[in-house]
């Protein structure tokens, strides 16, 4: 029974269309038609859909509790402007509470690399052209004819390679053709995109391209134990702190 004011169960009777105190069975039904006369005012929340439950917990945590102001209409007046000056912040916290992430990662990110230019490479006696990956090469003298290619080969461990060039102390040599030389054609798909080779005076140059991703994920120096327990650690029941800000509406003495 009410000692100081009156308590909330009496309030939700009556709006409910009771004359008289109904036992637990009826609780529920009871908070469910007074709930919106109640809170017929606006505060703001994080999600429509969750205000009838937020509303209902604070009614049935205070149920049996005095309001602790004169009348029921101040009571309410304070109930209003509580909510609306509390919940932005806690709306805060309930969103910070819906973000997902894995508790396990003490890393997680992503490197995205992109890197062009220009490649020269120094040639000598050649001149090359490439397009979409084909390439060709062919050797020539100074006279303009083609330069025979001669096989030279030395099975002397102490030989010098000034030996083969002065083609001294060998072992083996042997002249391949007089003809053109060297032609070789790759046409096969390049792994540099759209590789593009002139040769001017001795010199290929070509665009080059290196793009990749390199993502990081996992944990490191650390426990999966004890990364659970940390996480358990921040667990946050907002309702029950919007609850306990709402002590000072009500009677501290029962």
């Amino acid at each position: 029974m009410s000692k100081y004011t009156t308590e909330v169960r009496f309030i939700c009777e009556t709006l409910a269309g009771y004359d008289e105190s109904q036992g637990y069975s009826k609780v529920e039904d009871i908070i469910a038609d007074a709930r919106p006369q109640i809170f017929d005012f606006d505060f703001p929340i994080f999600d429509e859909s969750y205000r009838n439950v937020l509303e209902t917990k604070i009614i049935k945590h205070y149920y049996t509790r005095e309001i602790g102001l004169e009348t029921y209409a101040l009571w309410k007046l304070k109930l209003d402007t509580k909510l609306n000056e509390i919940m932005p912040y806690y709306n805060k916290l309930y969103n910070s509470e819906l973000l997902e992430f894995n508790p396990l990662y003490t890393k997680d990110y992503t490197r995205t690399t992109k890197n062009s230019g220009i490649s020269v490479t120094q040639t000598e006696n050649s001149s090359a052209s490439a397009a979409n990956g084909t390439e060709s090469h062919t050797d020539k003298n100074d006279d303009g004819r083609a330069r025979a290619n001669t096989d030279l080969y030395s099975d002397t461990p102490q030989g010098q390679i000034t030996h083969l060039e002065d083609k001294t102390y060998l072992t083996n040599a042997r002249q391949i053709n007089d003809s053109e030389v060297g032609h070789a054609e790759n046409t096969g798909n390049s792994s540099t995109l759209n590789n593009s080779v002139t040769s001017a005076n001795g010199k290929a140059t070509g665009n080059t391209f290196d793009d990749y991703i390199e993502r990081v994920v996992g944990y490191d120096n650390k426990v999966p134990s004890e990364l659970i327990e940390s996480f358990r650690k921040t667990f946050l029941n907002i309702d029950m702190m919007i609850i306990k800000e709402l002590e000072e509406l009500f009677m501290q003495l029962w």
